[in-house]
This record gives structure tokens, C-alpha cells and sequence, in this order.
């Protein structure tokens, strides 16, 4: 494993599933008359290129990937150092190698009529951009004797929300392995299992499932835990569970370690099935007993390495200090909990799934500078988070039931509506006084920054389902009255 490397509030009482029909003639029309676009196309645009001396092949995304079993996003960087040249020449072979066995496998295998195994996709970056006099040049010169696919060169804009997307680190080369047929990933860490594995014989390295290694023995108690019991990973079978990867040496485990336990234990308090289970990269035993007897949770034996091993394997685990989220079932809710934890201490937001309604925190906020949100500001309690999720639910249901290609794990801003329950903190105040909103609760608007406007539920309105769908539809149809963004129309007078 890598080492240490960032109105008045009042429930409509008819069932949400009672006014579906109603709230389907509501909806306006304008995502109605939008064609939904196939993930591929969603993900990487409508057209190809084909690498080569001359870059003028253009081939439908939809069509390529039809063509193959695997697709390999490759992100990487031209710079003067060429860092990222020694693993392209590689990944060539790699290509060949899967592809049939030369260096005309690939297209050998087109010829027959047979799908490759695998499909490259080159997101080709800069990282010096001011340091290019020509980027088209640059592109087709490091492009022309490569054998696959890339993004165009000049569709910026896609390029950096597959940057976004996949969290890809500037100047590392990063290989990501998608499904043909849908787009689930396959392995992120492609460029680490093609350089153990450089002729793809256990290619596409697909990680086993979490389960088979959890189950694989006891489950030990840390120091800090209530009870002496081991457990059985069976009687966890109700539990979501956090797998964290981490070690005594390594500094920011030591920093992050006592923000995971206070989390933990909010989660816990609040109610929810709750286990941390650690995997310890320590060097020692001593050291790995000294870090677990302040642990609450659970642990794996130090003694027991190699399935230690196979479960940062299952798990994708590139570097420490690493947090997967799993469902009760062991399926991977999320790769970055460390993430999840630092920006929602609370656990507000616990388990931290693709949900249609979120509380705002600093990490849904910068996303309001890229896509509209209906966001419904509260004072906090827990009861009225719960009401806020009722009354905002079905609006984002019936979004969503209008856009039924959505993919849930497609960071794509295009007429993406967000939803979003405020609470009474320091996120809320910046985002009103940026907007310019008063400090009324509750409050129901419609907040579209990239645009500079934003709209207010009129004041008295009672907040229910149908009023909250009704905000909504106006909104999507322009018909509600709008203020201009403070902050973003703000106009700085000469001295």
C-alpha cells in the first residue's frame, strides 16, 4: 500500500405517491422536450478522435464503446519533465498485448468482427499551459504514433470535469478502467496493476468483492471499545461500515484518527448502524497496539498481512489515510469518507450515498458556482430536517423521474437542478450574505449563481409538497420573479 501522500412549516399530509399524476401534469416542459444523452456521450461527448498523424478521424462515442469490453480513461501530462511519457510507451504494450499480441492486435480484432478488450480513451493535459505557443500542435505531436482514442483538443471544458470527476492528481498519470456497457469502474488505480502486470494477464484486475476478505476471521476489538468481544463480520450484517486504512508513522492518519472518532461517535449517537473496522499499515506491532488502544471500533489482526493486503486490493487503496464507506451489504458507497468526515463532522449527511436531497455544507457549496439549487434554509433541528427532506423529496424524485438517462455518479452540471436543505451555520451565512438573502427561516428559494439570479417562495406561503413542486416547475419555466445576485453583480467604484 502507498504511503502518506487532502413561511410557516406544514407537512401535506397525502402520500407523495398520491399526487405522482398530479405532479407529473405540474411539471413544466423544458427538460421534457430535452433528449436525454447516453452516458457515453454525457461522459465523454458526442465525438472521438483517433489518434494518428493527421487527428481528423472522428468516431461517435456511442460507437466505440460498443466496440469493446473495457474502456481505459488515460489522464496524462505534457511537460518538459516527460513524466508521464515512460508509462504511455508502456500502456502501449499493454494495449497491443490485451488486444491480440502485436502491435496490430487491436485493429486486427476490429477487422474480425470481434470486440477489443479494451478501448483507450487518452485525456491528454497540460501542465504548464502558458508555456504552449500552439496546444493543437502539441496535441497531434504527442498523439501521432499512439494507437487509440482521445477526448479533442480543444474541448476544454470536458476535459476538466473528467479532471473533477475523477480527482486526478496534476502531473501523475492516472489509468481508470470503466464497463463498456454502463460505465462502472473497474479499478483507478490501472497505472499500479499494468505496471505489476505489464503483459495484462490478470487483466482488467477486477477487485475482488470487499465481503469475501471481511469474512475472512474474527473482527477484534480496539482498546478504546466497550466491549472485549470479537466479532463475526455476520453480526455486522445491519451495519454500514467505514474501512479505514491508516498507520501509526503517518501524520495525517494521527491528525485525522481523533476526527473519525467524533464522527464515529455522533453517527453512532444519532442512531445509525454504524462499525469502523481499521486495516493497519504499521511496521510494527507495538506501534499498531500503541495507535489501537485509543480505537472505539473494530480491527483486523496485525498478525493476519496478507488478508490485510487483499482488502486494500478489494478496496482500491492507493495511499493512507483512506476511509471506505460500505453498505450493509459490503457494496462501496464511497472511496473518499476521509473527505466525507472532514466537511461533515456531524455526519449530517450519514452515509454519505448519491441522494437527491443533501444538507448544504462547504463541499455542495462550491458546487452551486457550476449548477442551479432549490434550497430550503432551516434553523437546524432535527425535526425540521426531517420535514425539509419530505417537502423537498418528491420535487427531486419528479426531476429525476423527468431526466430518466440520469446518471447518479456523473458530476455533470448541464440543466442539473440540486437540492439542498440550509442549516443555521456558517455555510448558510456566507451563501445569504453572497446571494443577499435576509436571515428568515424557513425559506424556500431557488438559488442559480451561474446565472446571477435567484428567486424567493413569496412570503406567507405555506411550504407543503405541492407548493415546494409548484416553486420548482416556475422556476424551471422562468416564471418566477428574480432578484440579482449581490456578491456577483456587485460593481467596484473607481477611488
Amino acid at each position: 500500500m502507498a504511503a502518506c501522500s487532502a413561511g410557516a412549516l406544514s407537512e401535506n399530509n397525502n402520500p407523495a405517491s398520491n399526487n405522482c399524476n398530479k405532479l407529473l401534469q405540474m411539471s413544466g416542459s423544458a427538460s421534457a422536450n430535452q433528449a436525454q444523452k447516453p452516458w457515453q456521450q454525457r461522459l465523454l461527448g458526442k465525438h472521438l478522435v483517433r489518434c494518428g498523424p493527421a487527428v481528423k478521424d472522428k468516431l461517435p462515442t456511442s460507437e466505440v464503446t460498443q466496440s469493446c469490453e473495457v474502456l481505459g480513461l488515460y489522464f496524462s501530462f505534457v511537460d518538459p519533465g516527460a513524466s508521464c511519457d515512460d508509462f504511455t510507451r508502456h500502456l502501449v504494450d499493454l494495449y497491443n498485448s490485451v488486444n491480440g499480441g502485436s502491435s496490430n492486435g487491436a485493429n486486427d480484432a476490429a477487422a474480425a468482427g470481434c470486440k477489443k478488450r479494451l478501448e483507450v480513451i487518452h485525456v491528454l493535459l497540460w501542465s504548464n499551459v502558458q508555456d504552449v505557443i500552439d496546444l493543437d500542435e502539441s496535441f497531434r505531436n504527442h498523439v501521432a504514433e499512439l494507437p487509440w482514442l482521445a477526448v479533442p483538443s480543444d474541448d476544454y471544458e470536458r476535459k476538466t470535469r473528467l479532471t473533477r470527476r475523477y480527482r486526478i492528481k496534476a502531473g501523475v498519470p492516472t489509468l481508470i478502467l470503466l464497463e463498456s456497457v454502463n460505465g462502472t469502474v473497474l479499478t483507478r488505480g490501472g497505472v499500479e496493476r499494468a505496471l505489476a502486470d505489464p503483459t495484462g494477464q490478470s487483466f482488467p484486475w477486477k477487485p475482488p468483492h470487499p465481503k469475501a476478505t471481511l469474512e475472512d476471521g474474527p473482527l477484534l476489538p480496539c482498546g478504546g471499545r466497550d466491549s472485549n468481544e470479537p466479532m463475526l463480520h455476520e453480526e455486522l450484517r445491519h451495519c454500514y461500515k467505514g474501512v479505514y486504512f491508516s498507520a501509526h508513522w503517518c501524520p495525517p492518519c494521527k491528525a485525522f484518527t481523533p476526527q473519525l472518532i467524533d464522527t464515529y461517535q455522533r453517527i453512532r449517537e444519532r442512531g445509525h448502524d454504524f462499525e469502523v473496522i481499521f486495516v493497519s499499515s504499521d511496521r510494527s506491532e507495538e506501534s499498531y497496539k500503541t495507535y489501537t488502544d485509543t480505537m472505539p471500533w473494530l480491527r483486523i489482526p496485525f498478525a493476519q498481512e496478507e488478508r490485510r493486503q487483499k482488502l486494500a486490493r478489494a478496496l482500491d487503496v492507493q495511499a493512507i489515510p483512506t476511509l471506505v464507506i460500505l453498505d450493509p451489504r459490503d457494496n462501496i458507497i464511497t472511496l473518499e469518507g476521509r473527505t466525507e468526515v472532514l466537511e461533515d463532522p456531524e455526519g449530517l449527511n450519514f452515509p454519505w450515498t448519491s441522494r437527491l436531497v443533501n444538507i448544504l455544507t462547504e463541499k455542495y457549496a462550491t458546487s452551486l458556482h457550476d449548477a442551479p439549487a432549490i434550497i430550503l434554509f432551516v434553523e437546524g433541528e432535527d425535526c425540521e430536517i426531517q420535514f425539509g427532506e419530505s417537502v423537498l423529496l418528491p420535487a427531486a424524485e419528479m426531476y429525476r423521474r423527468d431526466r430518466p438517462d440520469y446518471d447518479p455518479n456523473y458530476d455533470d452540471p448541464d440543466d442539473t437542478l440540486q437540492f439542498y436543505i440550509a442549516l443555521d451555520c456558517e455555510t448558510s451565512d456566507i451563501l445569504r450574505e453572497f446571494v443577499g438573502l435576509d436571515d428568515a427561516v424557513p425559506l424556500l428559494t431557488a438559488i442559480d449563481i451561474p446565472r446571477g439570479v435567484y428567486a424567493v417562495m413569496e412570503d406567507g406561503a405555506e411550504i407543503t409538497v405541492d407548493s415546494v413542486q409548484q416553486f420548482v416547475d416556475g422556476y424551471r419555466n422562468d416564471k418566477l420573479p428574480t432578484n440579482k445576485i449581490a456578491a456577483v453583480h456587485k460593481t467596484v467604484k473607481p477611488e
